[in-house]
């Protein structure tokens, strides 16, 4: 009988240790493989430093964050500029401006774009639109409420949703 307590207490110790170990090896997985990180200004490297003071003169930089994109390192940077709501997406080693997400009215979406926009919230009013060239091509982010929820929807110049 005492054998057998023995083998069971035995048991619950390697299947707790087990288990903390599992949990371990996942929350050190995922902690590696975040890809997105918030830093400061002087985080920075120079080139990209001095890039988002040129393109941010007389505004203020609201958040940055460090990502992997593409296999490079890039800052996603949101910024407040004349008033307006601006990203940059800036290359880490080079400081060169990879993208850019403008807000723009409406009424300059593309044809197909407004029609899916339509479509899709069911309405055109309380739209809030940024166009977005990133790396070459060209997407629109639109966001206002579907069903009572805040939502943002991003379209190919087509009026593709993708994402």
């Amino acid at each position: 009988m005492q054998t057998r307590i023995s083998r069971n207490i035995i048991a619950a110790i390697l299947t707790a240790g087990v288990a903390g170990f599992v949990a371990g090896c996942a929350s050190m997985k995922s902690a590696s493989t975040s890809k997105e990180a918030d830093v400061t200004m002087e985080q920075l490297s120079e080139p990209a430093r001095a890039t988002i003071k040129r393109e941010t003169a007389g505004g203020t930089v609201d958040k940055i964050t460090r990502e992997i994109e593409r296999g490079k390192a890039v800052y996603d940077v949101e910024a407040t500029v004349g008033g307006r709501h601006m990203e940059y997406l800036i290359d880490a080693a080079d400081g060169r401006v990879s993208g850019t997400e403008v807000p723009i009215e409406y009424s300059q979406l593309p044809q197909p774009v407004r029609a899916a926009a339509e479509k899709y919230f069911g309405t055109t009013t309380g739209l809030a639109v940024m166009k977005g060239v990133e790396y070459g091509e060209t997407h629109y982010e639109i966001e206002g409420k579907r069903n009572g929820k805040k939502v943002e929807v991003t379209y190919d110049a087509n009026g593709k949703q993708s994402k």
